[in-house]
Protein backbone atom coordinates (compact mmCIF):
# COMPACT_ATOMS: atom_id res chain seq x y z
CA UNK A 1 0.00 0.00 0.00
CA UNK A 2 1.43 3.07 -1.07
CA UNK A 3 -1.41 5.30 -0.23
CA UNK A 4 -5.33 5.61 1.44
CA UNK A 5 -7.79 7.56 2.68
CA UNK A 6 -11.02 9.15 1.58
CA UNK A 7 -12.96 12.31 -0.01
CA UNK A 8 -16.34 13.38 0.26
CA UNK A 9 -17.44 10.75 -1.99
CA UNK A 10 -14.98 7.94 -2.16
CA UNK A 11 -12.39 5.93 0.27
CA UNK A 12 -8.90 4.59 -1.91
CA UNK A 13 -5.76 2.54 -1.83
CA UNK A 14 -3.13 3.15 -3.98
CA UNK A 15 -0.78 0.35 -4.96
CA UNK A 16 2.30 -0.67 -6.64
CA UNK A 17 3.53 -3.36 -8.37
CA UNK A 18 6.77 -2.63 -10.06
CA UNK A 19 7.48 -4.81 -13.51
CA UNK A 20 11.36 -5.47 -13.67
CA UNK A 21 11.83 -7.35 -17.15
CA UNK A 22 9.62 -8.16 -19.88
CA UNK A 23 9.49 -11.94 -19.11
CA UNK A 24 6.06 -13.39 -20.03
CA UNK A 25 4.62 -9.78 -21.14
CA UNK A 26 4.65 -7.46 -24.19
CA UNK A 27 4.95 -4.40 -21.52
CA UNK A 28 7.87 -2.71 -21.42
CA UNK A 29 9.61 -2.51 -17.96
CA UNK A 30 7.64 0.23 -15.59
CA UNK A 31 5.52 0.52 -13.03
CA UNK A 32 1.58 -0.23 -12.47
CA UNK A 33 -0.39 1.56 -10.29
CA UNK A 34 -3.59 -0.26 -9.01
CA UNK A 35 -6.32 2.37 -7.59
CA UNK A 36 -8.98 0.87 -5.51
CA UNK A 37 -11.81 3.33 -4.70
CA UNK A 38 -15.03 2.21 -3.00
CA UNK A 39 -18.37 4.54 -3.00
CA UNK A 40 -18.63 6.09 0.42
CA UNK A 41 -21.29 9.30 -0.66
CA UNK A 42 -23.16 8.69 -3.62
CA UNK A 43 -26.32 6.35 -3.94
CA UNK A 44 -24.07 5.43 -7.98
CA UNK A 45 -20.75 6.91 -9.44
CA UNK A 46 -20.69 6.22 -13.20
CA UNK A 47 -17.27 4.46 -13.84
CA UNK A 48 -17.79 3.11 -17.58
CA UNK A 49 -16.65 6.14 -19.46
CA UNK A 50 -13.00 6.54 -16.77
CA UNK A 51 -10.43 6.63 -19.86
CA UNK A 52 -6.46 7.80 -19.49
CA UNK A 53 -7.34 11.43 -20.11
CA UNK A 54 -8.94 11.32 -16.41
CA UNK A 55 -5.55 10.95 -14.94
CA UNK A 56 -2.80 13.48 -14.46
CA UNK A 57 0.57 12.30 -12.70
CA UNK A 58 3.17 14.65 -12.15
CA UNK A 59 6.89 14.04 -11.20
CA UNK A 60 8.51 16.51 -8.07
CA UNK A 61 9.40 18.52 -10.72
CA UNK A 62 5.87 19.26 -11.77
CA UNK A 63 6.72 17.63 -15.24
CA UNK A 64 3.83 15.38 -16.81
CA UNK A 65 4.47 11.95 -16.54
CA UNK A 66 2.88 9.17 -19.30
CA UNK A 67 0.45 6.56 -18.18
CA UNK A 68 -1.53 4.61 -19.58
CA UNK A 69 -4.88 2.63 -18.51
CA UNK A 70 -4.92 -1.17 -17.57
CA UNK A 71 -8.26 -2.75 -16.55
CA UNK A 72 -11.16 -1.59 -14.97
CA UNK A 73 -12.63 -3.84 -12.65
CA UNK A 74 -16.47 -1.83 -12.70
CA UNK A 75 -18.89 -0.51 -15.07
CA UNK A 76 -19.98 1.73 -11.94
CA UNK A 77 -20.16 1.92 -8.10
CA UNK A 78 -23.33 1.80 -6.18
CA UNK A 79 -22.78 2.92 -2.92
CA UNK A 80 -20.24 0.45 -1.36
CA UNK A 81 -19.14 -1.00 -4.16
CA UNK A 82 -15.38 -0.96 -5.07
CA UNK A 83 -13.62 -0.48 -8.48
CA UNK A 84 -10.31 -1.11 -9.60
CA UNK A 85 -8.57 0.44 -11.97
CA UNK A 86 -4.96 -0.28 -13.32
CA UNK A 87 -2.16 2.32 -14.27
CA UNK A 88 0.83 1.70 -16.09
CA UNK A 89 3.09 3.97 -15.99
CA UNK A 90 5.78 5.19 -18.26
CA UNK A 91 8.83 6.30 -16.67
CA UNK A 92 8.70 4.62 -12.95
CA UNK A 93 12.27 6.94 -12.45
CA UNK A 94 10.80 10.13 -13.03
CA UNK A 95 11.79 12.12 -9.91
CA UNK A 96 9.56 11.40 -6.86
CA UNK A 97 7.70 11.88 -4.52
CA UNK A 98 4.39 12.33 -7.61
CA UNK A 99 1.07 13.42 -7.57
CA UNK A 100 -1.95 11.47 -8.85
CA UNK A 101 -5.07 13.03 -9.81
CA UNK A 102 -8.43 11.31 -11.15
CA UNK A 103 -11.18 13.61 -12.49
CA UNK A 104 -14.23 12.03 -13.47
CA UNK A 105 -15.85 13.47 -16.64
CA UNK A 106 -18.68 15.60 -15.95
CA UNK A 107 -21.08 13.25 -17.97
CA UNK A 108 -21.41 10.76 -14.83
CA UNK A 109 -23.74 11.16 -12.33
CA UNK A 110 -21.58 11.89 -9.50
CA UNK A 111 -18.19 14.03 -10.23
CA UNK A 112 -15.50 12.39 -8.30
CA UNK A 113 -11.85 14.67 -7.85
CA UNK A 114 -9.35 12.84 -6.22
CA UNK A 115 -5.51 13.73 -5.58
CA UNK A 116 -3.23 11.86 -4.35
CA UNK A 117 0.04 13.64 -3.30
CA UNK A 118 3.64 12.80 -1.42
CA UNK A 119 3.48 9.31 -3.94
CA UNK A 120 6.89 7.50 -3.57
CA UNK A 121 7.40 3.97 -4.76
CA UNK A 122 9.35 1.60 -2.54
CA UNK A 123 13.32 1.24 -3.40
Amino acid sequence: LLKSGETNMVSYGLYCSARDSRIGTNASPGADLILILRNTGAKWIGTQDVSVEDFSLRDAKGQNVKVWRGDASSSGMAYGSVCVIHLLVADPKAPQPWTLRFKSKPKNMVSVDLTITDIELRK
